[in-house]
């Protein structure tokens, strides 16, 4: 049987647009002679939809779409496309999330999610009905099983606890399909793709069957679907796959021998870097901005989103602004141009000096009589962020936040100054993986200057200021951070790996209380499997560690 895979790079909510895009490679999908033509999950309205499942109005619109798809087709090539179905039942809201397979100008077999995630960025439960059933199809002689994302994710042979007591894609086996077809919406996160690959592999070496995954491709805010869809014959070998971060038509001959596929993955500094240079790029384009501005300030976060921005959406249309207060090493800005120059990036001087004394000024009589702190030092950064904040407005640049992962985790940052932003770009990334992204992008000739990368990190919100005059080493930090973050392992658990109990009570106090300025930040392009935003849910106020 001869399969296309589209993976389809579609925009949530536009669900005429992505109907006329299914369309069109239904259309290229005939002129092949393709069998069966399959669309990744919800490909009508885009994944996810959240609330907008919740109007009547959208779901009703959707219904009439897939009919039309549907009355599109002819005898020969069949298509399966993701989409939401809805029935009139006593019990339960009547969703579902549902694969479509439709031919001869109408819908033949709905086959209904079994498995809704109910965790990290996944809340289908609150919006879709489970399967009643899952049943084979037959189709040129082929009996079809056909699964939804989730539902292929708990096979048994691969892992050692199951999320879900049933199992789709066995009872599919188990009722005699002779070809898998699953379509998905994967989200990245980096080892995410090793691990669809190998649990593929065991799914189908240990059931010799053959398997087509289609996956989708885009970034929906902060979200980022790489694609990379596989197929598998039934010998568990990858035979092929689909582009990394494009759209892709990909076919797959079920009864054609092709050579195994072994590389699927790069190293962490490409992987990381295409990923948030797509989905930055993705961002811009679905929200329709075409130029960003960002706060340069001298130090490696600022330098790496500059030139993630650069890779996106061309240096052309990048502004670097440089916004030098008495605090500011001559290095600072220096190193700055250096970098401008580098990347070939637009860039602006704005001294904020006289501004800083004028608001100090101002405050002077307010303060009397109290000791310097933080209220002082966040003054730069707050102006600093007016700034940026006004150009943005000016000119419609999308101002992008330069803070990484270790930072915000512990509120090493100034709310409504340095946080900033439409679009935190590198909010995923710990700040000793900064330093990978930074070697790789190097990798040839230094474009991040070696003055950036050699300098000890600072705020340079007071003299001869360092980040560790406040924090920990980051190498201490992020070890304490990732087992935190990542793994959700608590104090005993973290001070039994790495020791220094007072260090590990302190940073996961600091990660606690600064809930309310994460809560308040901008969507974080995720690469990793717990990111923050809608995929890590803490109250602000709580008294689990005081």
């Amino acid at each position: 049987m001869l399969i296309a895979l589209v993976q389809m790079n579609n925009v949530i909510g536009d669900i005429y647009g992505n109907k006329e895009k299914i369309l069109k490679f239904y259309e290229k999908a005939k002129a092949e002679k393709v069998d069966i033509v399959i669309f990744p999950e919800l490909a009508v309205c885009g994944y996810t939809p959240q609330d907008f499942v919740e109007k009547v109005e959208f779901r009703n619109a959707i219904e009439r779409i897939n009919q039309e798809i549907a009355s599109k087709t002819d005898n020969n090539t069949a298509i399966i496309f993701g989409t939401i179905t809805q029935r009139d039942e006593n019990v339960g809201t009547g969703v579902y999330n549902s694969a479509v397979m439709a031919f001869d100008g109408k819908i033949q077999f709905i086959q209904d999610k079994t498995l809704l995630p109910n965790y990290d960025v996944f809340d289908e439960r609150r919006y879709f009905e489970s399967a009643k059933s899952v049943e084979i199809f037959e189709f040129k002689d082929e009996k079809l099983g056909i699964s939804i994302c989730e539902d292929i994710w708990n096979d048994d042979d691969y892992w050692k606890h199951r999320k879900y007591e049933i199992d789709p894609v066995e009872t599919l086996i188990e009722k005699g399909t002779s070809l898998l077809l699953n379509i998905s919406a994967s989200p990245y996160g980096y080892g995410r793709r090793k691990e669809r690959f190998e649990m593929l592999s065991t799914l189908t070496k240990t059931n010799k069957i053959p398997l087509a995954y289609v996956c989708t491709v885009g970034a929906q805010t902060d979200l980022i679907f790489d694609g990379a869809s596989m197929c598998y014959n039934s010998k568990g070998d990858l035979v092929k796959i689909g582009k990394k971060y494009d759209e892709d038509f990909i076919l797959f001959n079920t009864k054609e021998n092709y050579s195994p596929i072994v590389e699927f993955e790069g190293s962490f500094g490409e992987e990381i870097i295409s990923a948030l240079t797509y989905g930055l790029k993705e961002y811009l384009s679905k929200t329709g901005f075409k130029k960003v501005v960002l706060g340069l300030s001298g130090g490696i976060d600022s330098a790496i989103v500059a030139f993630i921005a650069a890779n996106a959406i061309g240096k052309e249309n990048v502004t670097a602004v440089m916004l030098p207060s008495e605090i500011s090493s001559e290095g600072s800005i220096v190193d700055s141009e250096k970098l401008i120059k580098n990347l070939g990036i637009n860039s602006l001087k704005i001294p904020i000096i006289n501004g800083v004394n004028t608001i100090q000024a101002e405050l002077s009589s307010i303060f009397s009589g109290t000791e310097p702190n933080v209220a002082e030092e966040n003054i730069q950064s707050r102006l600093r962020g007016l700034y940026l904040m006004a150009l943005s407005n000016k000119f419609n640049w999308l101002l992008l936040s330069t803070g990484n992962k270790s930072e915000i985790a512990v509120g090493y940052a100034t709310l409504y100054g340095d946080m900033n932003g439409g679009l935190a770009v590198i909010g995923d990334v710990y700040k000793t993986q900064i330093y990978q992204l930074a070697k790789y992008i190097n990798r040839n000739e230094e474009i991040i200057p070696n003055e950036i990368i050699q300098k000890a990190p600072s705020a340079e919100l007071k003299p001869n200021q360092t980040d560790q005059d406040t924090l920990p080493e980051y190498h201490k930090l992020d070890a304490i951070l990732t087992r935190y973050l990542e793994d959700y392992k608590e104090y005993h658990q973290i001070v039994a790996e790495v020791g220094e109990p007072d260090l590990v009570q302190k940073v996961l106090r600091w990660v606690d209380l600064n809930e309310y300025k994460r809560f308040q930040a901008p969507p974080v392009l995720r690469v990793t499997t717990k990111s923050y935003g809608y995929g890590r849910r803490f109250p602000i106020v709580q008294g689990w560690r005081k």
